[in-house]
């Protein structure tokens, strides 16, 4: 079941767990500390120390959120005016600390390291940024997140699935911060619109126009709904992309047509989108030798089409290369090869 199927919490259900959430995540931890233990006596049988590292890994998560819950609450308590500009300030430099947090850790107990194949130009300096990002594999949200946020200096404004406000942390910072929660019905790009109007020059809207983490069998879902569709064409257009599912253009035309002025950065990224199930994801722990490799593409505002349709055709030519790039990094893993040469170490 995917995120968008799970309903929100009612509010009154929003404010018991933010109010109750750092008890929860003590009783948590406590409950974990066995397991904790029982990974580490289990490194004699697992070299790979699976269990050690990813309970470590998920209490450390939960402390993070809590962090992030609690200083909110005191942002609140020291800046009571919601207009006051120090009060996005700090709570963007609040998100972008979570961010170095996740991946510290990340790095540190997996061995998640992420690499750019070339530098990223990061459009003009006077407009916001809209990000269409590949969507698969675990971590690729927080990986491109972290990296805009590290790399480009912009911190990203993200569409999240409504399912996300069950983490209080999440729920209370992102929405201080005005990002979209899609809801599971009704008009679920009004919030693409509300926020891409309200970009400052300094950001970035980071959207997933595939919608979904690609796996083989979402693939052939997507495919055999198409074709049922009566969408031969585009059913076949899906066929051709093996690494990436056919992007959905509505979502992207919304920012674009919101913020015409604003640059495009496409976002590619390989080595773990093969990962796709939690089994897969459980063999490969730890990550070592298995870099999450970005590669972007930045088409200026004018060299972007400003039609509907003439957009649409040109995001699904914009994929078809994505999945090109994918699959040739997937070859050279395969063979042992690869071109270090270009990497640009993450900061």
């Amino acid at each position: 079941m995917g995120a968008r199927s799970i309903p929100p919490p009612p509010r009154v259900v929003r404010r018991a767990l933010r109010a109750v959430w750092p008890l929860v995540v003590v009783v948590l931890t406590g409950l974990a500390v066995p397991v904790v233990v029982a990974g580490a006596c289990l490194v004699v049988l697992d070299r790979r120390a699976r269990l050690f590292r990813v309970s470590v890994l998920a209490v450390l998560v939960l402390w993070v959120d809590v962090r992030l819950l609690l200083r909110c609450r005191d942002i609140a308590r020291r800046l009571p005016d919601a207009s006051d500009p120090a009060w996005r300030e700090t709570h963007e430099e609040l998100l972008s600390d979570a961010l170095d947090s996740l991946v510290f850790y990340a790095r540190r107990w997996l061995g998640l390291e992420i690499e750019l194949t070339d530098r990223m130009h990061f459009g003009s300096e006077d407009e916001p940024l809209v990000a269409l990002a590949r969507h698969a594999g675990p971590f690729d949200s927080l990986a491109v997140a972290w990296l805009l946020a590290r790399t480009a200096g912009r911190l990203p404004r993200i569409v999240l699935a409504e399912a996300m406000r069950w983490d209080p942390g999440i729920d209370t910072i992102l929405s201080r911060l005005d990002s979209s929660f899609v809801p599971s019905g009704g008009d679920r790009l009004a919030g693409v619109r509300t926020m891409a109007a309200t970009l400052g020059k300094d950001d970035v809207f980071l959207l997933f126009p595939e919608g979904q983490n690609w796996t083989p069998g979402r693939r052939l879902r997507v495919i055999e709904r198409l074709r049922a569709k009566g969408d031969g064409e585009r059913a076949e257009r899906a066929e051709r992309l093996r690494n990436v599912l056919p992007p959905k253009a509505r979502g992207a035309w919304e920012a674009r047509a919101a913020r015409p002025g604003a640059d495009v950065m496409v976002v590619a990224h390989a080595g773990f989108g093969d990962l796709s199930t939690a089994r897969l994801v459980w063999e490969a722990v730890p990550f070592h030798g298995r870099d999450f490799r970005v590669r972007t593409w930045t088409y200026p505002a004018q060299d972007v089409p400003d039609e509907p349709e003439a957009f649409g055709h040109w995001l699904d030519e914009r994929w078809s290369e994505v999945d090109d790039w994918v699959a040739a990094r997937r070859a050279e893993r395969e063979r042992g090869t690869s071109d270090p040469g270009g990497d640009v170490p993450a900061p």
